[in-house]
């Protein structure tokens, strides 16, 4: 049986606020009954997607150009899983690559301390660091520039998230581009802010600025740290070498599980 349709949701860009108001919820509940935290935002998660017409981020047709940014835009976090269970190998023999490929902090933490005791240059270590971690950036900027509002239905999974997006879309560009300076570092959702950079109608070149100056400062931080270990995280890197195999499997099984946990649960949540 197809699911009803739902009425327009209040936050979502041009949905009639009137037909918002008057609906009652889908389960007979009243306004009353919804649970509500001190904040006044309400926590309950959104329905899942029932169909490929509720994830797809374009209207109509799709394009060439949209079929391969959405091919890039989930190849990026499945690359970046796949190279997991090889970084033990890859910190302790090829830090450099691992930089480029990745961007990960540590793989920069690593090549950083080999260059202490002048296995690298540190500025060769610097800019592979500063590529692997600005290279694919710019995907989110053009999804969220050709798709706007669409993105969403792939990156958020909560009305608390949504709403967090158009706070940060309702900032003035001064202050979004700030934010995608500090996009990088923890607790901001820097792929939120990409994405809206983009819908918003951040140009391009300025969003480039902002990217790359906060790759660059978090790059250069990080390495610095490294460079300060010097041969004690060398020490600790040529340790995980040594149990690079047993480490690797155990990252493979985690995946495996995780990814089978995360599996039933979206199945469960369907069948609800």
């Amino acid at each position: 049986m197809a699911p009803e349709t739902s009425p327009p949701h209040p936050d979502r860009p041009g949905a009639p606020g009137s037909a918002a108001d008057s609906a009652p919820p889908a389960d007979g509940a009243s306004a009353a009954d919804r649970t509500t935290p001190a904040d006044g935002e309400p926590t309950e998660e959104r329905t899942p997607p029932q169909s490929w017409d509720d994830i797809k981020p374009w209207k109509g047709t799709a394009t060439g150009v949209d079929k391969t940014l959405l091919f890039a835009i989930f190849a990026v976090p499945a690359f970046y899983l796949i190279m997991m269970p090889f970084r033990p190998f890859l910190i302790a023999n090829q830090p450099i690559l691992l930089e480029f490929l990745t961007g990960a902090k540590t793989a920069i933490v690593g090549a950083a301390a080999f260059a202490r005791i002048g296995e690298f240059p540190l500025w060769l270590v610097i800019l592979a660091g500063f590529v692997g971690m600005a290279k694919f950036d710019w995907l989110f900027w053009l999804a969220g520039r050709r798709w706007g509002d669409g993105i969403l239905n792939i990156f958020t999974s909560t009305e608390r998230q949504r709403r967090q997006v158009e706070k940060f879309r309702r900032m003035p560009t001064w202050l979004l581009f700030l934010l995608t300076v500090i996009s990088r570092l923890p607790g901001i959702p820097g792929t939120l802010v990409w994405l809206v950079a983009g819908w918003s109608g951040m140009r391009l070149w300025l969003f480039l600025v902002a990217d790359l100056l906060a790759c660059l400062i978090v790059t250069v931080g990080v390495a610095l740290l490294g460079y300060s270990l010097g041969q004690a995280a060398v020490d600790v890197i040529q340790t995980i070498d040594r149990y690079a195999l047993w480490i690797s499997l155990g990252l493979v099984v985690v995946i495996a599980v995780w990814s089978g946990m995360r599996a039933n649960r979206t199945a469960k949540d369907t069948e609800a």
